[in-house]
């Protein structure tokens, strides 16, 4: 359960919130060199004011990352041979409600996930006999609201 319970705050590191965060730009992926890599694994990513600066280790790579980015309908571009500018405009209201919906559902999609690891659990204390249902219900709903938690909290923090 608590393995589901990292997954789902992984997922929520890579959501965009009304700010630009550097832990957002890391989780995009870079198709280069014949391989997909995620944009940390690549060169070195660092916020200067309003915008993150992202320097490839190899210069080859820059145009490989303006493009993932620009896929991900972020405003980038090459600020010189070896370093990627990024910057982010504000998001609408209609965004923040369609993120809003979209981290209700990833919270929901990970409760079914820790309710079908509770079942498992259940049907393996009936076969081998030992094991305590109670621990088990209280793992499940410690686990849930810890989902629920991070929900609240990353849609407080889109602002919707």
């Amino acid at each position: 359960m608590q393995k589901t319970v990292s997954h789902f705050a992984e997922q929520l590191a890579g959501i965009r919130t009304a700010t630009i965060s550097m832990r957002f730009i890391e989780t995009l992926r870079v198709d280069c060199q014949r391989r997909s890599n995620s944009i940390r694994g690549l060169g070195v990513i660092k916020q200067q004011g309003d915008r993150i600066l992202i320097t490839p280790f190899d210069k080859g790579n820059v145009p490989s990352v303006v493009r993932a980015l620009g896929e991900a309908r972020l405003h980038a571009y090459a600020l010189n041979p070896t370093t990627v500018s990024v910057s982010v405009p504000p998001i609408s209201g209609e965004q923040r409600g369609e993120i809003a919906r979209h981290v209700k559902n990833l919270g929901e999609n990970a409760k079914i996930a820790i309710r079908a690891i509770r079942q498992e659990a259940r049907k393996q204390i009936e076969v081998l006999g030992r094991g305590s249902q109670r621990r088990v219900q209280q793992a499940t709903d410690a686990a849930v609201a810890e989902i629920e938690r991070l929900v609240k909290e990353k849609i407080t923090e889109v602002g919707s």
